[in-house]
C-alpha cells in the first residue's frame, strides 16, 4: 500500500520510452527490459572486449552488460544516470553484472573492485562519480572490497569521445595513485570498472598504472560499450 502510494505522489517513467511505470520498484517497463542489447562476453568467454586493448593492456579478461550507440536504449539509461540523478539505474545494472560474474569461475579470485576516478571539480558538478555507483553495486554483489580511492585523477578534460587522437594520449598522464591512500593489502586481482568503453582511452590509462605500479593482474567491467 506504502509503494502504491509513493507511486501516485512520484510517479515513474521509463527511461526507455517514457511510459509510466506502475510499479516503484521498476527500472524499464516489460518491452524495453526485453529490448535491452545485452552483450554476453562473460557467458560466452567472448574475448571481443579484451581484444579491444590488444597491444594496450595486458587485460586478463573483459566485459560489458550491454552495446552502446547513439540514440539507443544503453545511452538513455547512462544519460538518466550520469546526468539527471538516477544513482538508483546504475546500482540496478551493476548488482545485475556482478550477480552475473560472481557465479563464473574466470571472475574469481579477484581481489577488488576500482572504479575509474573523476576529476573534484566534475565530481561537485555532478554530485557523484557514475562509475564508483555501478562499481560499489557490482563490488556488493561479488563479496569485494570497494577500493574508490585507489587512483585520482588530477585534471579535468572534455569527454574522451570529443578528443582528438592527440587528446586521449595526453589523457593517460591525468591519472595517478592517490599518495594519501594507506593500505596493507597488495592487490594481486584488480577488477577496474567504468561506465562506458568508446575509445577505450581512460580505461588503458587507468589499467596500464594498476599493471606497472601495482604489478596486479587487470580485469575490466563496463556498464556498455559501443
Amino acid at each position: 500500500m506504502f509503494k502504491g502510494m509513493l507511486n501516485i505522489l512520484f510517479p515513474k517513467y521509463c527511461p526507455g520510452c517514457g511510459e509510466y511505470l506502475d510499479a516503484s520498484d521498476l527500472k524499464l517497463c516489460i518491452p524495453c527490459l526485453n529490448a535491452l542489447p545485452l552483450m554476453h562476453f562473460h557467458q560466452w568467454n567472448d574475448p571481443r572486449f579484451a581484444d579491444k586493448f590488444y597491444g594496450q593492456i595486458p587485460l586478463v579478461q573483459g566485459t560489458a552488460l550491454l552495446h552502446y550507440h547513439k540514440k539507443g536504449l544503453a545511452q538513455k539509461l547512462i544519460h538518466q544516470f550520469k546526468y539527471h540523478g538516477r544513482k538508483d539505474i546504475g546500482q540496478w545494472l551493476g548488482h545485475w553484472l556482478g550477480s552475473e560474474l560472481k557465479t563464473l569461475e574466470t571472475y574469481r579470485g579477484l581481489s577488488a573492485v576500482v572504479p575509474v576516478p573523476m576529476h573534484r571539480s566534475k565530481r561537485r558538478q555532478r554530485g557523484y562519480n557514475q562509475a564508483a555507483v555501478f562499481g560499489a553495486a557490482l563490488a556488493q554483489a561479488m563479496d569485494l572490497p570497494l577500493w574508490e580511492d585507489l587512483l585520482i585523477q588530477t585534471k579535468s578534460r572534455a569527454t574522451q569521445a570529443k578528443q582528438g587522437r592527440w587528446g586521449r594520449v595526453v589523457h593517460e598522464h591525468e591519472f595517478h595513485l592517490n599518495p594519501n591512500r594507506q593500505t596493507t593489502q597488495s592487490p594481486q586481482a584488480i577488477l577496474l570498472v567504468d561506465d562506458v568503453v568508446t575509445t577505450g582511452a581512460t580505461l588503458a590509462a587507468c589499467g596500464r598504472l594498476i599493471s606497472r605500479a601495482l604489478g596486479a593482474s587487470l580485469s575490466c567491467a563496463t556498464i556498455a560499450i559501443a
